[in-house]
């Protein structure tokens, strides 16, 4: 019975072990503990009964947790410790390489190995982390090799990394800790981390970042709860023709004790002066080489909640750009003012003197060093503003001047969209342009130029477009009564550079004239030619006056046609439309106030004027198309004249050729006495011929009765 009794009660000992499984007891393991070395083995969990049993001399003693600083032999009385227990190894006074090493009884626990920093005095310990490189990440990420690297400077976590980064080495000058987080199950990745001494640094960690020959971007993260009064440094190495750019992506800023000394970005390349940016305006883009980033906190005007910490979440980009760079001076004589402006939605990088810029200007007198990076010819638009002066009139060309853009320095990147000249001549002058090369045609605000280039002449003083024109067409002279006046030159066709050179328009300043703007027109017989008032739709300025002069071949008349007239209301001297003629000064056509004006024939040169009343109410506008027509009756008299001369000559010719005869007709016989047998006229007939050899019909005998005969005739009709 006793021995039954016993038994029962095992069995029941052995359930109840079995119904608690981390109660269970484990095999001994032999720890061995290097010198200036601790392990510290602690439980992750305050409601577990697992324990850690030391061995002390022949006595068990169990804890929660142990601290071991010499060889020791433990177990755990659970089957899983691993997942109750982390393990710390720490290593003290570390000032040579840090040479991570596994303890295979840990290698199923999550275990952290510590090292404590403790420089000299007046020194700074360099981490090199050359065969690892560290990637900083936020508080609460992990690494995908789960193992994650922290250090610590004087209490303050200076920030969490990954491997395979491009933070290359880390300057502490204080008692700081470095720490690699490794999880349970995964094998220690045990590369050497340099540890050099070097002078001492102002900065609570420097970190010297090396930037990867790709395209790459990198986030870095102040220290959390950065102390006041203390500064951090990112020294970033920049590869050969790549170019960084910074962005800030989240920041927050504490209320600093005096507020002109708010925490700012601080940049600095070498051989430059340092670059302060404020947190909230853009920071540096496509910057070359390498430079220093520093992040100082200021002093805090007194406690601050963890939320108002100094917090900088920035972002470093590295891209390999084609760079071009032009650097020139704008002569100043040519009062030249070049608008550079990027494209929208292109990823052409504008920089002028280190400042990035969409649109840059560049004007005569100064010094200008222009970078472009990754800009197509295509991605930049150019703009030319240039002056031209003339104040007094013994300083004007007395002969038309043409109107070029001569630009030597054609480093400038871009398509030329738009020369803009200013012209200003003598007080009280007149301007007159004309076309050397072909006539322009008037080109209505909404038509279509259907040319690579469009001109556009206003007013500088009221901003009044008087009008645009095209090439090719009818209008040989504009005249304008003003003397400063803008012409605009828009390229409609990509690739024209060539367009600045060559002298499309020529201009010179004349004397006053009587009407505000004279156009003078060739019409011509293939296309109609359209022309509108001056600042066509808007309507003519109050008082102002235009005049056309149309000049019409002989054998043309033309037709004109009013598609589109727009009469104010004026209060006293309504507005004029007359059409006169050239040659005979005839009035072919007056208007009357709300006449309706009908279409005209005209059957020579002719003027066509229009006035504006003093104060209108409403627009005064028209619109007008001339056609041209064969003049029937010049070409009838025309056709009259060439038969006229014709008959003429005709009778002349015959007259002469009568007269002629005639006086071969009156002419006398004449006889000629020839003492020779030989008979020839005067001249080169050869040798004569033997009387054997001449014409049979040859007399030798002439009676003279009959060579005479008519003479005696005469002679007795007398007596008779």
């Amino acid at each position: 019975m006793r021995v039954r009794r016993i038994t029962c009660f095992s069995l029941f000992f052995g359930w109840f072990l079995s119904s608690v499984p981390e109660l269970t007891g484990s095999a001994e393991l032999s720890i061995a503990v290097e010198v200036d070395t601790t392990i510290l083995i602690n439980s992750a969990h305050t409601n577990t009964h697992c324990r850690v049993c030391i061995r002390q001399d022949t006595q068990q003693l169990c804890q929660s947790s142990v601290l071991l600083r010499t060889d020791t032999l433990l177990d755990f009385n659970c089957s899983q410790p691993e997942n109750v227990f982390t393990v710390q190894i720490i290593r003290d006074n570390v000032m040579y390489n840090i040479e991570p090493k596994e303890h295979d009884a840990f290698q199923k626990f999550n275990r952290t190995f510590i090292w404590n920093l403790k420089p000299p005095d007046k020194k700074t310990l360099h981490l090199n982390f050359s065969s690892t490189g560290l990637q900083q990440i936020q508080p609460t990420d992990s690494c995908p090799d789960k193992h994650v690297y922290m250090l610590a400077v004087q209490n303050v976590s200076v920030g969490r990394f990954c491997s395979n980064g491009t933070i290359r080495q880390v300057d502490v000058c204080n008692i700081g800790i470095f720490s690699l987080e490794v999880s349970g199950g995964r094998a220690l990745d045990k590369k050497v981390i340099g540890v050099s001494m070097g002078p001492l640094i102002n900065s609570l960690a420097n970190f010297h970042v090396v930037l990867p020959e790709r395209s790459s971007t990198q986030d870095f993260f102040t220290p959390i709860a950065f102390p006041e009064d203390a500064e951090t440094t990112w020294c970033f190495t920049v590869p050969h023709t790549y170019y960084t750019d910074v962005h800030i992506l989240s920041y927050t800023v504490p209320t600093c004790l005096q507020p002109e000394n708010i925490p700012t970005m601080k940049y600095t390349w070498q051989g430059e002066e340092p670059l302060v940016k404020l947190m909230n305006v853009s920071q540096p883009l496509v910057e070359p080489g390498n430079f220093n980033l520093s992040i100082k906190n200021c002093k805090l005007s007194g406690p601050q909640p963890p939320s108002q910490d100094l917090m900088v979440h920035f972002q470093i980009s590295a891209i390999r750009r084609s760079k071009g760079q032009c650097e020139v001076d704008l002569p100043e004589k040519q009062v030249l003012q070049i608008r550079v402006k990027k494209k929208e939605k292109t990823t052409c990088v504008l920089k002028l003197d280190s400042v990035m810029m969409d649109t840059i200007t560049i004007a005569s007198g100064n010094h200008f060093v222009l970078n472009s990076f990754d800009c197509h010819k295509d991605d930049i638009e150019l703009t030319v503003n240039q002056t031209i002066e003339c104040k007094e009139w013994r300083d004007c060309a007395s002969t038309p001047f043409p109107l070029t853009f001569s630009y030597d320095q054609q480093c400038i990147p871009g398509v030329l969209k738009k020369i803009i000249w200013l012209l200003q001549g003598p007080q009280n002058s007149a301007v007159e342009l004309q076309t050397p090369a072909g006539d322009l045609r008037y080109c209505p605000p909404k038509d279509k130029c259907n040319s690579i280039l469009l001109l556009n002449v206003s007013h500088v003083t009221s901003g009044i477009t008087l009008g645009q024109f095209c090439p090719k067409g009818t209008i040989q002279k504009i005249q304008i009564r003003e003397s400063m006046i803008a012409i605009s030159a828009s390229v409609m066709s990509s690739n024209y550079w060539n367009l600045a050179t060559k002298p499309f328009l020529t201009y010179s300043f004349t004397q006053d004239i009587s009407e505000h703007y004279i156009f003078t027109v060739a019409p011509k017989m293939d296309n109609p030619t359209v022309l509108g008032t001056p600042a066509w739709p808007s309507g003519m300025k109050s008082s102002s006056t235009v005049s056309w002069i149309v000049n019409l071949e002989p054998q043309f008349k033309s037709n004109v046609k009013f598609r589109n007239v727009s009469q104010p209301k004026c209060k006293e001297v309504h507005t004029n439309i007359a059409v006169q003629t050239i040659r005979s000064q005839k009035t072919l056509y007056s208007t009357k106030k709300d006449e309706k004006i009908n279409d005209l024939l005209v059957p020579e040169s002719f003027y066509l004027n229009m006035t504006n009343c003093k104060s209108p109410t409403g627009a005064f506008r028209a619109m007008m198309e001339i056609t041209l027509q064969n003049n029937s009756n010049v070409l009838l008299g025309i056709i009259l004249s060439i038969v006229g001369v014709v008959l003429v000559i005709i009778t002349a010719v015959g007259i002469c050729i009568f007269l002629r005869k005639k006086k071969r007709n009156k002419a006398p016989p004449v006889s000629v006495y020839n003492p020779s047998e030989h008979t020839f006229l005067p001249g080169l007939h050869g040798i004569p011929k033997a009387q054997d050899e001449e014409d049979p019909h040859t007399y030798i005998y002439i009676d003279e009765s009959l060579i005479y005969s008519h003479l005696l005739k005469d002679d007795n009709e007398k007596e008779e």
